[in-house]
């Protein structure tokens, strides 16, 4: 049998009858030239094939055939000078992977029981799972039951929410409680802070009605009007006390909270404002007079004046009337502008100012010993100094009628204010 090279299994093989390569393959006949090697007689030795030893399973679909190993001899082995040709690693055979045990205590899938009806009740299929695991676990005192029964008797309450939940409730209703309750006990405060004012305004004024009748008194003396002045800084005091309460504002309610026990007091609060502007005016009105009374009473105090005089008599006499003169021009910037004193004030500042002269011409008529023009001089000074002093009277007459009236007035609006907050 001729060897001869097939280009299928790119190796020389043995031809077999039919022109056949051992493994199928037509392969052509060419005569060898008169230099070609003899040819090589020894048989190709069959490949050795592994096969899987016979396990008791379902045989795994045969694996698919490696591809050809390429043939990598030298040129010499190809033209069929080698001793033996190369072999053909052999195909080694790929098993399918174990099938993995079961676990312990459950069945396999092909040893569970198939059901034949159709899913039913869910308890009926839960028995039957039940029952198929028998006999790798022990039987249980276990029966289905039905939801109904089971969560009605197995219904729990969780006791720490149902205290939180009812301590969140009464702290809620005593929120609400309290805030709707704001508005009294912010009036109630208030109300109580309105009467302790009026109360303190009111008791001062039977003081005040002493007071005016000191002031106005053209008979009163330094010592009265100094302690009149000590009870006028009492009702301005306590005026303004009641002042600040009635425009201390009212405090403020949470949202939707009704504010009709804050807003009754706006009568009571606009009547006290009015009381505190009176009696402030009133304080202000007799302060100005008591202070007019007290700074005239410097004013116009002339020493002794005569008609004759020596030198020296003159000299001292002349330091002595320009220090009055000083004194009174000095009170009678200081009177205050009130507007009952308005035409007493015009008459003192008229004559403090004629005092300049008059000072003058009262010293030259001594030294020239004219006693005629030094008597008429002196007539003149004192008795325009008599009508200042008894022109207090009227103003101060038409003064304690006007505080008389705004005594009225005051005691009124306070009785209104007591009957309002009452």
């Amino acid at each position: 049998m001729p060897y001869a090279y097939c280009t299928t299994c790119k190796r020389q093989v043995l031809i077999h009858p039919g022109g056949l390569c051992p493994e199928g393959h037509a392969v052509g006949r060419r005569r060898g030239g008169k230099h070609r090697a003899p040819p090589n007689r020894r048989v190709a030795r069959p490949q050795r094939r592994v096969t899987a030893p016979a396990v008791d399973r379902p045989r795994p679909s045969p694996a698919s055939a490696s591809p050809p190993i390429a043939y990598d001899s030298t040129l010499i082995e190809m033209f069929g000078f080698s001793e033996s040709p190369p072999l053909r690693p052999a195909a080694t055979a790929v098993l399918p992977k174990p099938e993995p045990e079961p676990l312990p205590g459950l069945p396999a899938l092909k040893e569970m029981r198939r059901p034949t009806d159709a899913a039913g009740d869910t308890g009926a299929l839960v028995t039957r799972l039940w029952a198929a695991t028998e006999t790798f676990t022990p039987s249980a005192d276990w029966k289905p039951e039905s939801f109904d029964s089971l969560a009605a008797s197995a219904r729990t309450f969780r006791w720490s929410i149902v205290i939180a939940s009812l301590v969140l409730l009464f702290a809620g209703l005593s929120l609400i409680r309290w805030a709707s309750s704001m508005p009294e006990r912010a009036a109630a405060a208030a109300t109580a802070s309105y009467l302790s004012a009026t109360a303190a305004f009111e008791n001062q004024l039977p003081e005040t009605r002493q007071t005016v009748a000191t002031v106005t008194d053209i008979d009163a003396g330094t010592t009265q009007l100094a302690d009149a002045a000590v009870s006028l800084s009492k009702l301005d005091e306590s005026a303004r006390r009641l002042f600040e309460v009635a425009a201390d504002p009212l405090p403020s309610v949470l949202p939707l909270i009704s504010r009709s026990p804050l807003e009754a007091l706006t009568p009571a609060r606009r009547a006290m404002g009015t009381a505190s502007e009176i009696g402030l005016t009133l304080e202000r009105r007799l302060g100005d007079a008591l202070s007019y009374r007290l700074v005239f009473g410097k004013a116009f105090r002339l020493p002794p004046l005569v008609t004759t005089a020596s030198q020296q008599e003159i000299a001292t006499l002349g330091v002595s009337l320009g220090l009055a003169v000083t004194d009174t021009q000095e009170a009678v910037e200081k009177l205050p502008g009130e507007p009952f004193f308005a035409n007493h004030l015009l008459a003192s500042q008229q004559l403090a100012l004629r005092l300049d002269n008059w000072q003058v011409e009262y010293l030259d008529a001594l030294r020239k010993g004219d006693e005629t023009t030094a008597s008429l001089l002196i007539q003149e000074i004192q008795q325009k100094v008599v009508a200042l002093d008894a022109g207090v009277e009227a103003p101060l007459a038409t003064l304690n009628d006007w505080a008389e009236t705004q005594l009225g007035t005051l005691q009124i609006q306070l009785d209104r204010i007591s009957g309002q907050l009452g």
